[in-house]
């Protein structure tokens, strides 16, 4: 290494063609590069989904999800059995193992599923897919006051259009019409004309076929021979003869039946900005780039908008890219003011050309960055641009602490080429072993099963990216560059004066050191064990604080968004009309007189529109949900949490919800409340028991609101059983649901192509009398003999209370308890253990079979926890041997380690200060943290291990070591913490989430450096006196000539 560093330090043309390749490289790979918000992270689930339509949550757990849950035991390689039932459907989810081969789990999965005999006949085929994460990036708007089939065309055409584009390849559809078109037939116009159910629909599939029926051969060829009479529109159903009788009168399916093409049963909504529409949600597949599909989307819209109808309208909006470069422009514009704050620090101590060589290092290790990620398919986004900010101080430290023995050693007489590689050879060991510690440091992110882990992956890529080139710019660049006799100094009168400014403020630091940091690390080394214990104390007094709560935490922070949702759920048994009256409501108290817009509006003195560029609002069933854009303009004056608290003001209580939730996060788009976990016991009773006392201790902490269970999502069911006069009619219980579930669920008769789709074809009763418990009351029942008989004579009925959704956990039937927090009182990490130490232990030894699974956050904090102490273990026996094989000694490399633990204590003082909690990004940090902390360690040992082998005794080496090394480990600690000022200071949304992360980095390296001042010092003190005291106690012929080495 030594002649390879001395070779490049001689041959100019060598080093500033490699120094040109790297930057031309980096340059041509960056319009490259791949564009995402955030990493997708690789699919670990695979589902099981079965449609059983018109079947209640009971009967599809019986029928579907446990034998589904029976034939997929013992699967290999799965870590999780979940499942959930539902009106009409069954979905189970396995989550794979660690290491699993996803195809050879989807084979055997799909060949157990083949191979169930005992599914209902009338379910669909059951689906095995992997779950593959896909991110809705832009939304196409298609909106206009007309009717909702003009909306669908329009849309149908948009949406063929999108996916004819090269990068479009997912387009979802949210507000189309549906799919059916439904024949309902009263009772009484089946028994007037003799008809069953069951026989319209046979007339309907007799008549309504396209068929290829064979082929005929003659001299001419080939004909296909084809019946063609399928029935596509509701005049062409209605024209279909059902029944001709005696008299010739033919009856029509129109005379007896009213069909309804497209219209929705349950009341439904669906609005932009009070206009009826229909959404297309473009989605953005692994290996795809954000800003491509994006802007082909745009400029189609903008050739295609002259074609779409008068009055419809074809927007955009939620358009991820936006907030993609609104972030990348303010990371990018803090990156360029903390690279000019780095600089300018350097000039303050570093003569001119070695300030500019040392700062052009970063453009040379990012730009080696961008060939590494082009190479192996990195993308840029949200987390990688983190990386770049998190390595833009760390990667000047190595050039720093070269140039700066560099130019020490050209100062005391070894001038030019000679001092260029005695300095960078001197230090070349330490470090090289600096970098592969810090990049062993971050390695632990690229193991990370857990979503979350996974995600950080980036940054790993991006740390260990830039400080290996940032070595190969230190050892075989730099040199070079500061080897000419004679420094660049501009003959500048300006320039005369700042070198004499820059002089003083030098001389300044190196006075510090030698006259006031040398005088007092020397009166710590003389009481070096009190000075350990201080440090001790603190360390073991802010992780105790940090363990006992007394920290905030938050593990996984709420990633701002532009985009505020009201979401709210209303209980099934809550009046007709409701849902709409809560919709009204959500809307009025935006844009209605008054509302949050017109308040805004008036008080900022800007128009309501730039404020608040776009809304919707969207119903159906028991959901109601509505979404507000805030522009980047109204986010520079208005504090979103302004707006959701006067919008839920004026929305006011509403007494029929379920569950409400309002956020700006894009958090709330997971599963499940803040805080939610799964109960088990070994009966219903214990469970439901169990649950109640869980609840109740829940509505006592401080913080929590909208504690809720699945039971909560509970309706009537209507329970029919045969009374023992059914027997003498020769009917049974299934005879009997056949013919109530044709006449009240229906029967799909068909299935068509129309318009791209599939359409359903159903037949079924109106509307009115499927709502009307009479009219199954009087409903009559075809027996085998063919006779009829009112089902009130052979069939009784009773309510029971029905589960909408049970759900269960690896085959065990489970409730689910979840709530939402204020995270600024309380966390669900801290939530959890409180209830782990209460009621859940007290119910374990009173409640037979009691057990919790911890789900969505907690689940992912444990697990996220589990893998950073493991795979932290690892690195630190990594790291250590890496060290101790470098420096050839088993103890220093601890000392070196023990600055680690105290940028912890840097990272918890420093968000005490922020007030903020400390979270999963701010662990991030310290990994980073932990890299410049072993840096510095390595270096200031290095030279007292090199001033004891020129025979100076360990007591005057130490405090000598530090004053030389003084000043490049206040550098790089200073650079790392200036560089990332501007993003600490940082006051818009979309800095957030970053900041915790800048914070760790910032203030664990500001405390680690008085730990690698004053307490390594001490601790290598107290090694070399034990050491000592052992050798005086050996014959002298045995000593050993280097303390604390092994040769």
């Amino acid at each position: 290494m030594r002649n390879i560093i001395a070779w490049f330090a001689d041959n100019h043309v060598a080093a500033n063609l490699l120094m040109v390749l790297i930057v031309i490289g980096g340059m041509v790979s960056l319009p490259l590069l791949r564009t995402e918000v955030f990493p997708i992270v690789a699919p670990n689930e695979i589902s099981v989904t079965v449609s059983y339509l018109g079947a209640g949550p009971n009967e599809v757990e019986d029928n579907i999800t446990i034998p589904v849950e029976e034939a997929l035991k013992g699967v290999p390689n799965i870590k999780k059995m979940s499942s959930r039932s539902g009106r009409g459907s069954s979905r189970v989810t396995l989550q794979l193992a660690r290491g699993a081969n996803v195809q050879i789990a989807m084979d055997e999965i799909q060949a157990r599923i083949d191979g169930i005999r005992s599914f209902p006949r009338d379910i669909e085929p059951p689906r095995v897919k992997l779950e593959i994460q896909n991110d809705d990036i832009i939304d196409v708007v298609v909106s206009g006051n007309t009717d909702q089939q003009t909306l669908a065309a329009v849309a149908r055409k948009v949406r063929s259009d999108m996916l004819a584009l090269p990068d479009v390849s997912l387009v979802e559809v949210r507000g189309m019409p549906p799919n059916t078109i439904s024949i309902e037939v009263s009772e009484f116009d089946l028994r007037r004309l003799g008809l069953s159910m069951q026989s319209v629909a046979n007339a309907i599939s007799d008549s309504s076929v396209d068929i290829s029926v064979g082929s005929i051969r003659n001299g001419f060829g080939s004909l296909q021979i084809r019946a063609d009479n399928r029935a596509y529109y509701s005049d062409e159903f209605a024209d279909i003869t059902i029944l001709q009788q005696s008299n010739g009168t033919r009856i029509k399916l129109g005379d007896i039946a009213e069909i309804k093409d497209g219209v929705s049963e349950r009341f439904f909504i669906f609005r932009s900005k009070g206009k009826p529409s229909i959404v297309l949600s473009a989605e953005l597949s692994p290996g795809q780039d954000v800003l491509r599909l994006t802007s082909q989307i745009k400029d189609y819209l903008e050739s295609a908008a002259p074609t779409f109808p008068q009055g419809i309208t074809v927007t955009t909006w939620r358009d991820d890219s936006v907030e993609f470069f609104q972030r990348l422009e303010m990371l990018i514009s803090n990156s360029l003011s903390g690279l000019v704050l780095v600089f300018f620090l350097l000039l303050m101590f570093l003569r001119l050309d070695l300030a500019l060589w040392v700062t052009f290092g970063i453009v040379i290790a990012f730009s080696g960055t961008f060939i590494a990620m082009n190479m192996f398919d990195f993308s840029v986004n949200q987390i990688s641009l983190f990386g770049f900010l998190l390595v833009l101080g760390i990667v000047v430290d190595d050039a720093i602490v070269i140039g700066e023995t560099i130019h020490e050693a050209q100062r005391e007489g070894k001038k030019g080429l000679k001092g260029a590689i005695f300095g960078a050879q001197t230090l070349s060991k330490p470090v090289i072993l600096s970098v592969f510690t810090t990049i062993l440091a971050v390695a632990p992110l690229l193991l990370f099963e857990s979503e979350t882990g996974q995600q950080a992956r980036d940054i790993s890529v991006v740390v260990a990216a830039a400080l290996l080139f940032s070595l190969v710019e230190c050892l075989l660049i730099l040199p070079c560059h500061l080897s000419g006799n004679k420094p660049f100094e501009p003959d500048y009168d300006w320039y005369r004066k700042f070198l004499k400014f820059q002089s003083k403020v030098a001389q300044w630091l190196v006075d510090f050191a030698r006259y006031k940091y040398k005088p007092f690390i020397e009166k710590c080394l003389r009481v070096k064990y009190l000075t350990s214990s201080i440090f001790l104390s603190i360390l073991v007094l802010f992780v105790t604080a940090y363990v006992l709560g007394f920290v905030r935490s938050s593990f996984n922070p709420e990633i701002p968004s532009n985009i505020l949702r009201y979401s709210v759920e209303i209980s099934e048994t809550a009046p007709e009309g409701t849902g709409e009256r809560i919709h009204n409501a959500m809307v009025d108290a935006i844009s209605g007189p008054g509302g949050v817009e017109e308040k805004f509006a008036k008080e900022t003195g800007m128009e309501r529109n730039i404020l608040f560029p776009n809304y919707d609002s969207f119903v159906f069933g028991n959901n109601i949900r509505m979404s507000l854009e805030m522009s980047s303009e109204a986010l520079a004056i208005i504090k979103p949490e302004e707006v959701m608290n006067e919008w839920q003001e004026r929305v006011g209580e509403i007494p029929e919800a379920v569950e409400v939730t309002l956020k700006n996060s894009r958090s709330d788009q997971r599963r499940g409340g803040d805080l939610s976990f799964y109960v088990s016991a070994s009966n219903q009773k214990d469970l439901a028991d169990a649950v109640e006392k869980v609840k109740l201790e829940m509505r006592d902490i401080q913080g929590l609101t909208q504690i809720y269970d699945n039971r909560d999502r509970q309706t009537l069911e209507l329970n029919i059983k045969l009374k023992p006069e059914a027997e003498h009619y020769g009917l049974t219980l299934g005879i009997l649901s056949q013919q109530v579930r044709l006449a009240f669920y229906g029967r799909i008769v068909q299935r068509i192509p129309r318009d791209g789709e599939t359409m359903d074809i159903m037949v079924r009763y109106p509307l009115e009398a499927r709502q009307n418990i009479n009219a199954l009351r009087e409903m009559y029942i075809k027996t085998p003999e063919g006779g009829e008989i009112p089902f009130n004579m052979v069939a009784e009925m009773e309510y029971v209370p029905l589960l909408l959704s049970p759900e269960r956990i690896n085959g065990q039937d489970i409730i689910k308890v979840q709530a939402s927090m204020n995270k600024n009182i309380v966390s669900p990490y801290e939530t959890y253990k409180h209830l782990e130490n209460s009621v859940f232990k007290e119910l374990e030894k009173t409640i037979p079979g009691f057990s919790v699974i911890p789900d969505g956050e907690i689940e992912e904090e444990s697990i996220f926890f589990g893998e950073i102490t493991f795979y932290l273990s690892l690195v630190l026996l990594a790291i250590y041997a890496v060290l101790a094989i470098g420096l050839r000694s088993y103890v220093e490399p601890l000392i070196i380690l023990t600055a680690v633990p105290f940028g912890f204590v840097g990272a918890i003082i420093g968000h005490l200060l922020m007030d903020m909690p400390i979270s999963l990004y701010s662990f991030l940090g310290l990994f980073a943290a932990a890299g410049v902390v072993i840096n510095d360690n390595l270096v200031l040992i290095d030279c007292i291990k090199g001033l004891k082998k020129d025979g100076m005794h360990f007591r005057e080496a130490i405090p000598e070591a530090g004053r030389m090394r003084f000043r490049a480990i206040i550098l790089t600690s200073l650079t790392t913490f200036i560089g990332l000022v501007p993003i600490m200071l940082e006051t818009s949304y979309q800095a957030i989430f970053v900041i915790p992360m800048v914070v760790s980095l910032t203030f664990g390296v500001l405390f680690a450096t008085f730990i690698t001042l004053i307490l390594v010092p001490c601790l290598y003190d107290i090694k070399d006196t034990i050491l000592e005291r052992i050798e005086s106690l050996k014959p002298k012929e045995e000593g050993i000539t280097d303390i604390g080495t092994a040769e």
